[in-house]
C-alpha cells in the first residue's frame, strides 16, 4: 500500500456547507417576500385598468353624438340654442342618471350620479358654458364665448366623469377610482 505524503484538501467541509445554506437561506427569504407584494400590486393595478375602462366606455355613452343633436327651423322662427340645463338633465336622466337635490351641482355645471352598478357609482359633471368648436382657419382668430351662438357649429360641453369604487360592499362609502374627461358635442342643424 501507498501511503498519501501530504494532506488533501479538495472539498468542502460541514461547517462551510451550513455557512452557505444560512446565506442561502436569507436571500430565499428576502426574495419570497417581493411576491406577494408584486401580486397585490398586480391586483391594484389591474382594478384600475378596470376602472379606467368603465370610465371611457360610460363617456363614450354620455357623449355618443346621436344624443347631442337638435334641429330647428329657421322659416318657423326657431334659432339655435344653447344647450339648456333641462336639456342636459333630460338626456342625461335618460341614461339612468339621477339628480341627487343635496348636490346638484354649482351655476358652473350640473351633477348626475350613476348606481345602476353594484359596485361602482359614477358622477358625471356636465358644465353649462359652451365652448365653441371649428375647423382650425390659421388666418382666423380663436373663437370667443359668443360665437357660441353662431349656426351650424359644433358646441362643446365640457364633462368630468369620476368611477368611484365602493369600499366594502354594502357599506355606501365610496372612494375614487378613476376619472376622466371629454366634451359633449352639441350639434345645431337648420332644417331648411
Amino acid at each position: 500500500m501507498r501511503k498519501c505524503s501530504g494532506s488533501n484538501e479538495k472539498g468542502l467541509t460541514l461547517v462551510e456547507v451550513l455557512a452557505a445554506l444560512v446565506i442561502l437561506g436569507i436571500l430565499f427569504v428576502g426574495i419570497m417576500t417581493i411576491f406577494p407584494q408584486m401580486t397585490l400590486f398586480n391586483e391594484k393595478t389591474e382594478a384600475k385598468l378596470d376602472t379606467m375602462n368603465l370610465a371611457r366606455q360610460e363617456m363614450a355613452t354620455i357623449t355618443a353624438q346621436d344624443l347631442w343633436k337638435r334641429q330647428y327651423n329657421s322659416l318657423n322662427g326657431e334659432a339655435p340654442n344653447f344647450l339648456s340645463e333641462s336639456e342636459i338633465e333630460s338626456k342625461l336622466l335618460g341614461l339612468s342618471y339621477t339628480v341627487n337635490a343635496g348636490d346638484p351641482g354649482t351655476s358652473e355645471y350640473k351633477r348626475f350620479y350613476n348606481t345602476g352598478s353594484s359596485d361602482y357609482l359614477y358622477i358625471a359633471d356636465v358644465y353649462l358654458e359652451c365652448e365653441a368648436y371649428q375647423k382650425p382657419d390659421p388666418a382666423a382668430p380663436p373663437p370667443s364665448a359668443s360665437s357660441c351662438a353662431q349656426q351650424d357649429i359644433v358646441k362643446l360641453h365640457k364633462v368630468h366623469l369620476q368611477v368611484l369604487l365602493e369600499t366594502q360592499p354594502g357599506s355606501g362609502t365610496y372612494r375614487l377610482s378613476s376619472e376622466t374627461f371629454s366634451f359633449i358635442p352639441y350639434k345645431e342643424t337648420d332644417i331648411n
